[in-house]
């Protein structure tokens, strides 16, 4: 079973796989992909493989583009915002995350093997969706938890 994260990104400038490699390269974590370089450097990419342990199973990142992707980022936005409700006045953090949700222009997911990894596996999810929040005006949002804002719980989803 997997376990998801994301980061709902307003950039419209959308990071190459070779971006996300880079910076956790810089970071300490010497990571492969599935992807080959001509790829790696593509703007338009879909998902790959992140092999951070050759003993564990990779993480699998994708990325879905309102407009694209089969309508995907439409209906997971759709979904959040159904689940997350109609603010009342004074929610200010619900609000915003709403703001941010109807401002999206795609999502990355990683998908994490919980039944097979390790917390170097985690470390480096973290780095990712921290790259993707500061660059390209992310929101994180992980499954059980909820809505991060610079690596703050801002909006817990029960």
């Amino acid at each position: 079973m997997g376990y998801y994260t994301r980061v709902f990104c307003t950039s419209q400038e959308k990071p190459t796989i070779n971006d996300l490699l880079e910076n956790l390269n810089l970071s300490g974590y010497p990571i492969e992909s599935n992807s080959d370089l001509e790829n790696e450097k593509a703007v338009e990419w879909t998902k790959f493989e992140l092999n951070y342990d050759s003993e564990r199973m990779p993480l699998l990142v994708e990325i879905n583009e309102v407009g694209k992707s089969d309508s995907l980022a439409e209906e997971e936005i759709a979904e959040f915002l159904e689940w997350i409700g109609k603010p009342k006045f004074f929610e200010l953090k619900k609000k915003k995350v709403i703001h941010h949700l109807n401002k999206t222009k795609y999502i990355v997911c990683i998908q994490l093997p919980t039944s097979d990894i390790v917390d170097k596996g985690y470390e480096v999810n973290g780095v990712l969706m921290t790259y993707l929040e500061k660059n390209f005006s992310g929101m994180i949002q992980a499954d059980g938890e909820g809505f991060y804002f610079n690596t703050q719980l801002w909006f817990e989803l029960e």
